[in-house]
Parts: C-alpha cells; sequence; structure tokens
C-alpha cells in the first residue's frame, strides 16, 4: 500500500467527522429496507401499536415507572424498563399512521448512535483509528444486529449499549485522572442503564475487570478509597432500582418462576452455538430454541480462535481477557429461563455481547505467517493491504447476508415461518404462525399450525384456545368447548378462553352459564371490558 493511497483513504474517511458520516452511510444503506417493515406480531403489537393510545399522551409519562413493560396487572409483571416505553412515547408523537415508520428508524439511529459510541471507546482504548473504524463498521452491518435494528423491541439492547458505552467512557475517563465531573457522568449514564434494561447490574463487574485487567493491582490500592466511594454508590444505586423494581413487580424477578442457578448451568452450552453466530453468521433464526441450534459453526469458531490464539504473533492477553470477559458477563443474564419453559435465545440479547469479540480479535492480532510467506509478503505496508483486502471482504459478505435477513422482519408472516422453518422444533413458534394465519383469514393454514404446536407440546400456553376459536367461527361447538376446557386444564383462569366459553354459552342460548363465565373472566383479568360489555347486554336479556 503506496504513502498516497494510504494518505487519501485517511483523508476520505478518517479525518474528523468523517467516520462517522462513513458509518452512518453504510449502516443506514444496509438497513434502509426495514423502515417499510410493519409489526412482526412479537411483543410489539402489544408494547407500540397495543399501546398507541397511551403512548401518545405525554402525561402519561411518569406512570411508565410505576409499571412494566406490557402493562400487566399488579403483580403480574415481569419486565421493569422505562427509558424503552419513553422512547415508544417518543415515537407516538407524529401519529398513529406513521407510529411503525418512526418506530423502526428510531431503531436504526439507536444502533448508528451505539456504533458511534463504540467508535469513540476503541479510540479510548488507544486502539488505531483505522483499525477502529472498520471494526466498529464489522459491527455495525452484522447480521447479528439484525434482530436488533428490524424487530421493534428489540432497542431495548441497541438503548441499553448506548447507556453502558457511555457510562463505560466516562468511568475509564474517571479511572485515568479521578475527576468529578467523569465520577457523575459514570453513574448517571449507569442510572440510565439500569432504567433500560436490567442487564446493565452487571456493568460494575465490567468496570471491575477492566481495573484488573488495563491498571492493575498497584494503582487499584493506590487509589482504594476512591474507589470504595464509587463501589459505595454502586451498591447504592442497585439497592435503590432492586428496591423501585420489586415494589412495581412484587419481587426482584417479576411474575416468573426461576431458579437462577440451576437455569444458568443448563443452558451454558447455548455459548457454544452463540460464538458461532458471532463469528460464522450461516445459522441465524428469528427465535431461535436451543435444541434446534447447531453446534457445529461455534465448536468450528472456537477451534479457529485456538489455532489464531497460538499462531498469533504479538497477541495482546489484556485485550483477549477483557473480550472474553465481557461477552460472558454481558450474556450470562440472558440465560436465565422461567422454570418449565423451552428457552428461547433472541438474537438480540447477543447485540451488546457481540461488543466483546471486538477486543478479542483485536488482541489476537495477527498471524505469524512462515517465513517464505513472510519474504514473498515484504514489507508493512503489504500486511496493512491484505488486512484491508480481508476486513472489505467481510463488510461485503456480512452485508449481503444482513440485507437477505431483513425480509424476515417485513411482516409477522414472514417473521413466524422464518421462525418454524429455522426452529421447528418450537410449539410457540407454530402457534404464532397460526396466529397470523388466523389474522390474514387462512384458518386451514392457522388450524394446521396450531395443531402442529399441540402435537410438539400438548400444553402450549394459547394453543388450545386457539384453535378452539377456529371450531367456534365454524359452528363446531362441541369441538370448540373441548379445546377451550383444554386450555384451562393447561392454563388456568386464562381469560380469553373463559370470555370464549362464555361466547359459546350466549350463542348456544345458555345466558346463565354465559354470564357466570364473563363474571369469571372479569375476576381473572377486570380490565377485560368486552365481558362488562356482554354481561350488560345478558342483564338486558334476563330482566
Amino acid at each position: 500500500m503506496t504513502k498516497n493511497f494510504r494518505d487519501w483513504l485517511t483523508r476520505i474517511f478518517l479525518r474528523t467527522w468523517r467516520p462517522f458520516f462513513w458509518l452512518a452511510a453504510f449502516i443506514f444503506f444496509v438497513y434502509a429496507a426495514t423502515l417499510s417493515s410493519s409489526i412482526v406480531y412479537l411483543d410489539d403489537n402489544l408494547i407500540v401499536t397495543g399501546q398507541y393510545e397511551f403512548n401518545k399522551n405525554l402525561l402519561n409519562a411518569p406512570q411508565v415507572f410505576n409499571e412494566d413493560v406490557f402493562r400487566s396487572l399488579p403483580g403480574q409483571g415481569t419486565f421493569y424498563r422505562p427509558l424503552l416505553r419513553l422512547s415508544l412515547m417518543f415515537d407516538a408523537q407524529f401519529g398513529e399512521e406513521n407510529l411503525v415508520f418512526l418506530s423502526h428508524l428510531t431503531n436504526l439511529l439507536l444502533h448508528i448512535l451505539a456504533i458511534f459510541l463504540l467508535f469513540y471507546f476503541l479510540l479510548e482504548l488507544r486502539i488505531g483509528r483505522g483499525s477502529a473504524f472498520l471494526l466498529t463498521l464489522i459491527v455495525g452491518i452484522h447480521p447479528l444486529t439484525a434482530q436488533t435494528v428490524a424487530f421493534i423491541p428489540g432497542r431495548n439492547d441497541s438503548l441499553l449499549t448506548v447507556f453502558v458505552l457511555a457510562a463505560l467512557f466516562f468511568f475509564i475517563k474517571f479511572a485515568n485522572n479521578h475527576k468529578l465531573k467523569y465520577f457523575l457522568w459514570h453513574l448517571v449514564f449507569f442510572i440510565l442503564a439500569l432504567l433500560a434494561k436490567e442487564t446493565a447490574v452487571v456493568l460494575p463487574l465490567i468496570c471491575i475487570i477492566y481495573l484488573l485487567v488495563f491498571t492493575g493491582w498497584r494503582k487499584i490500592i493506590a487509589n482504594f478509597e476512591t474507589y470504595l466511594v464509587l463501589g459505595v454508590y454502586w451498591a447504592s444505586l442497585i439497592a435503590i432500582w432492586f428496591l423501585v423494581r420489586r415494589l412495581v413487580l412484587n419481587d426482584f424477578i417479576g411474575s416468573a418462576d426461576y431458579n437462577i442457578f440451576l437455569s444458568v448451568l443448563h443452558n451454558l452450552p447455548v455459548l457454544i452455538p452463540t460464538i458461532g453466530k458471532i463469528f460464522l453468521p450461516l445459522n441465524l433464526a428469528v427465535f431461535p430454541i436451543f435444541k434446534d441450534m447447531s453446534l457445529f459453526y461455534g465448536a468450528l469458531s472456537l477451534s479457529l480462535l485456538v489455532i489464531w490464539f497460538f499462531l498469533s504473533s504479538k497477541r495482546n492477553l489484556k485485550f483477549i481477557i477483557f473480550g472474553f470477559s465481557w461477552f460472558l458477563v454481558f450474556i450470562i443474564l440472558a440465560l436465565i429461563k422461567p422454570t418449565g419453559t423451552v428457552p428461547e435465545f433472541s438474537e438480540n440479547r447477543i447485540y451488546l455481547p457481540l461488543f466483546g469479540f471486538i477486543f478479542v480479535v483485536w488482541g489476537l492480532g495477527r498471524i505469524k505467517l512462515p517465513a517464505a510467506i513472510n519474504d514473498k509478503i515484504g514489507t508493512e505496508a503489504r500486511f496493512q493491504k491484505i488486512g484491508l483486502i480481508i476486513s472489505l471482504l467481510i463488510i461485503l459478505i456480512f452485508s449481503s447476508i444482513t440485507v437477505y435477513r431483513n425480509r424476515y422482519y417485513q411482516n409477522g408472516l414472514s417473521f413466524w415461518k422464518n421462525a418454524t422453518e429455522t426452529s421447528p422444533g418450537s410449539s410457540f413458534n407454530y402457534n404464532n404462525l397460526g396466529a397470523i394465519y388466523y389474522l390474514n383469514n387462512d384458518l386451514d393454514h392457522a388450524a394446521r399450525s396450531y395443531r402442529r404446536a399441540l402435537f410438539l407440546n400438548e400444553k402450549e400456553p394459547m394453543a388450545h384456545n386457539n384453535l378452539g376459536v377456529i371450531y367456534l367461527n365454524q359452528n363446531s361447538y362441541g369441538q370448540a368447548a373441548k379445546e377451550f376446557q383444554q386450555e384451562l386444564a393447561v392454563n388456568p383462569n386464562y381469560d380469553k378462553a373463559l370470555f370464549n366459553l362464555g361466547d359459546l354459552a350466549y350463542r348456544q342460548k345458555d345466558y346463565l352459564k354465559a354470564a357466570s363465565y364473563f363474571k369469571a373472566t372479569l375476576e381473572a383479568n377486570p380490565y377485560y371490558y368486552e365481558a362488562y360489555e356482554r354481561l350488560l347486554i345478558l342483564q338486558n336479556r334476563l330482566r
């Protein structure tokens, strides 16, 4: 690579503001198609379009700090993420007709902001501007980021990443010169990260690992009192956050039943295919379960990393240790799943852990080549040229995969078809595919998908009810009643099944039984307003 060519690349891509322009331009090009996507009916129908009336009223903003993200009944919530909900309220200010478009645009802008901060963070770690730009660009267009960008609720991970990177940036600034302003800014962004997603609770551990790896014991001991004060603030903020979370959800971890240690231990093997998705993103899925994941790409990726480590000519153990620690610490909470469920591993949860492997790759450095090849390559400039060509090839391949994958997020049908094709063992996926077919008035395919879900798991929540609705619409009252009763056997006090039994009794003119089911519906869910309407109609009939 000639000096003139290097100077030209530096002038065009790396000077002043230019890296940010090119990062934004490349990412926008790769993800532009997602702006025309609809919702996929995985939480987005509940928290985006389903909460529009609430979200458009800014006077409701304080309430988002007093309930879970789904606005669940007291004691039934699980996810306390008020900043996610505030971001959705922002989208709702521009009208219902623009809601989905603006929600996708916000996702794209948050991803670009996270990538900007990653670039800044790499520079703060003294990684060269050119290398930082290429590494950041690869992450920005990586196929694993598709779920975070193209799937509206996936923004909770890019939102988390923005605050985590900002908090770490100011922490490093504080660790270097102990200025109060950096201390305060670090705490502000730590609080924001906690309010974005619960994964942020492990951020202090990443800060401690950074100190141990890059600062060393002597400097830590020399500034022990300073870091002790910071530790007290961390502990206090986490305690306050836990207390607020407990008051809102009526428990530390919400309504779901968890055995944290056993869950993590049971789900640890998922890290192997996860690493495979990072280095060889060829076996991706919109909603995967572990038993349908391939271990091959993960085992191959780990083998290549080990070979790279031993062949490295100048490895940096500090970056390797920090990168692997980052990956493990930030992904560990994703391994905690409710007891008795089939664990799914949505790829948006790999978004922040993925960043850790940037440090691993940088730490592994250049492979030590045989002397004969070394002599042929010759100068350092030629090494740089080869590295640039490899980077551009990776960017081209990753961009192509990402652009291709965007089509799976265009609508609910494309999403859930891909979900069942890539995870055919998931009853949840088939149940949701059936729901999409039902919304499209394709009752034959809907019934087929529900039956497939029940074949895979006869206790799949809502599947019996959904199948019963089809029988009800076909006036097959006996089969409908059987399905609704089976749903209640699996899912006691399920409000929709109770309501549907009331509707069935109403159609059969058994008004007393219908009234009892509508009352039971309201006992299960006092906000089921349609049940109130039916009871009023029945009262008029029974007078």
